[in-house]
């Protein structure tokens, strides 16, 4: 463990252990001789199998080696505190809090599974979390809202969260009355909304990244938004709304991001909601992100630029366009300009539907873009023309150590200069 600062509360330490099933390794390929005997392939199997879990208990003694367990952390009125290296538990509530702080930097950490939120911020400024697996997991409660976020922020002015894989939370990141705000190259990975056994369709969470209420200054570039039902490689399944959702925020930018996944009928991959003004949507990736790629649903000086979007799984219920430009809401809305995209989406008929005007944001300028036929013989397949960036996309320092990280551009934070374990089911269990 590795702090700075004195914390004001560091609470009792909780034993932890990591279950990691279905964990396979690639094989190690032994050289032997033209003719073996079958005793000799018994005691060669016998050692390879003894070797592989040597190898498997190595790693995870190093991984539970590299960070400190801990019970809740609170921090308080405090400036240029550090959290370096802890795995952060708390059953009944959240896991870290940090109120009316400055220059405070938490980094190369684990932090849940939490009856409450992951990390809490409200107040300060200067907030940096880098590096970190952030997975608040299962809820205390199902009520709305901003009990079991991954991230939450209120009232803080500066922050940066970059590297970071962050999973499982109600919404994410969830950001209210805020500015200067970076987040960058993270993984976000399958919100699970307020309750996660209600249909997202009518609930107020359920986002990679939300912010709202007075914000400003926010950027959200090279991220990998990430929402899939499939419980075989993931804990738990998507209950996804919008994956990036921006309202009454002024100045705006989301910029290369990959965003792929979610079954909304209500839902868009990223979304200028209500009073999002001098938005900036750029050279972004959208696969399959619900009923619609990218929504303009209101506010002023919005440019969608350079965008690629392909939806080939339409939604029942859902409007199934890949973009949309269409005022919801009361305050003014336009100018628009869609810009240099390719996109494409289908009805659940099977019908070109890439672009819809709904009206109410004019003027709006179309030019240059590629839509439907045209456009999905650019975008497919998938697999070639849009694959996903590496997790994390963007790390800070080192190379968060979780479930999911296969980026081996840097030495993990757990300490080895080769590749980071691949991905596999994790479980914590708090005691």
């Amino acid at each position: 463990m590795n702090v700075s600062k004195p914390l004001d509360t560091l609470g009792a330490q909780l034993a932890t252990a990591k279950n990691y099933g279905d964990t396979r390794h690639a094989g190690i390929l032994f050289g032997s001789p033209p003719v073996t005997r079958p005793a000799d392939r018994a005691h060669e199997r016998a050692f390879k199998i003894v070797l592989s879990l040597l190898f498997v208990m190595f790693s995870m003694a190093r991984e539970s080696a590299a960070q400190t367990p801990s019970g809740p952390v609170n921090i308080s009125g405090q400036n240029g505190t550090v959290i370096d290296d802890l795995h952060i538990t708390n059953p009944n509530g959240d896991c870290l809090t940090i109120t009316n702080s400055t220059n405070i930097t938490v980094r190369r950490s684990e932090i849940g599974p939490c009856g409450g939120n992951g990390i809490n911020i409200s107040g300060g400024g200067t907030i940096n979390i880098y590096d970190s697996y952030i997975h608040p997991e299962t809820p205390l409660s199902t009520s709305c809202c901003d009990t079991h976020d991954g991230i939450l922020v209120t009232g803080t002015s500066g922050l940066t969260i970059q590297g970071n894989v962050i999973a499982y939370g109600e919404t994410n990141i969830e950001a209210n009355n805020v500015n200067n705000v970076s987040v960058i190259g993270n993984l976000l990975l399958n919100p699970i909304n307020s309750d996660p056994s209600q249909p997202a369709f009518n609930q107020n969470r359920g986002q990679n990244f939300q912010v709202y209420y007075g914000s400003s200054n926010v950027t959200v570039q090279n991220n990998y938004a990430l929402s899939s039902m499939d419980t075989t490689k993931y804990l738990f399944p998507e209950n996804q709304e919008d994956s990036i959702n921006f309202g009454v925020t002024t100045g705006i930018i989301a910029s290369g991001n990959y965003v792929t996944g979610g079954h909304s009928n209500s839902g868009c991959g990223i979304i200028a909601d209500d009073s999002a003004n001098n938005a900036q949507f750029r050279s972004n990736v959208l696969v399959n992100t619900g009923q619609c790629g990218i929504s303009i649903a209101d506010g002023t000086n919005q440019v969608v630029d350079g965008n690629k979007i392909l939806d080939a799984t339409p939604v029942a219920g859902g409007g199934n366009t890949a973009i949309s430009v269409w005022k919801q809401y009361s305050s003014p809305c336009g100018p628009v300009q869609v810009s240099n995209n390719i996109a494409s989406a289908v009805d659940t008929s099977g019908n070109p539907n890439s672009y819809f005007d709904g009206g109410g944001c004019d003027p709006v300028t179309v030019t240059n873009n590629v839509f439907d036929v045209a456009a999905a013989t650019l975008l497919q397949p998938v697999s070639t023309n849009l694959p996903p960036p590496p997790i994390p996309p963007q790390p800070f320092a080192c190379l968060v150590v979780s479930p999911y990280t296969n980026n081996t551009s840097l030495p993990s934070c757990g300490g080895s200069s080769g590749a980071p374990s691949p991905p596999t089911l994790l479980t914590v269990t708090v005691h």
